[in-house]
């Protein structure tokens, strides 16, 4: 069997993971491993709902499901490249310490922005934090700081104001060694 036609996600955390986009996941487990854990209870814990019947081809299942998540307002970062963040593939955009990124976009009810450093240099001990300061319209949202491995998340309630909006994402950091990368979307 081959997916060729959708992309793949791998992802530990069903329950707090984010499917940026995506309103039907197919799920595809391998349930009876030992050790395993259930999918499906993750799925439903998040407001998932299976939208037909498990499939079973041998110790494969394969199951849809529907997220009914916030629908896409706009993908600010249009990452289109993945990088390795504590472990896990993640669909981000990779950005210099010291850099900024400006988007514009439809402003929704919700900014979510994901950061995180890429690969082992996470791990390093002692190295001071990588802040990350968020800005539309030249007023502050929100700042994220990055000390150590992990994909960390911050989600703004945006003021009301016009549709469209322009955003600003600033990296910076004493240590501009590291390699790191961000991910920004909003919701309706």
């Amino acid at each position: 069997m081959f997916v060729d036609a959708a992309p793949l996600l791998a992802e530990e955390d069903l329950a707090q993971a984010d499917y940026v986009g995506v309103q039907r996941l197919w799920l595809l487990s391998l349930a009876r491993a030992p050790y395993a854990r259930n999918p499906q209870g993750a799925l439903r814990a998040r407001g998932a709902t299976a939208a037909s019947q498990e499939q079973r081809f041998g110790a494969l299942a394969l199951q849809p499901w529907d997220l009914h998540a916030p629908q896409l307002a706009a993908d600010l970062t249009r990452a289109d490249e993945e990088h390795e963040v504590d472990y896990v593939a993640r669909r981000c955009l990779r950005l210099a310490i010291g850099s900024r990124i400006a988007s514009r976009g439809a402003a929704g009810r919700i900014l979510h922005f994901r950061a995180g450093i890429i690969g082992e240099r996470a791990y390093d001990k002692g190295r001071p934090p990588i802040v990350v300061q968020i800005f539309s319209g030249g007023a502050p949202l929100g700042v994220l700081a990055v000390d150590g491995p992990g994909w960390r998340k911050l989600d703004v309630e945006l003021p009301s104001g016009p549709e469209e909006r322009d955003f600003l994402f600033a990296v910076s950091s004493p240590d501009a060694a590291r390699p790191f990368c961000l991910q920004g979307w909003t919701t309706r």
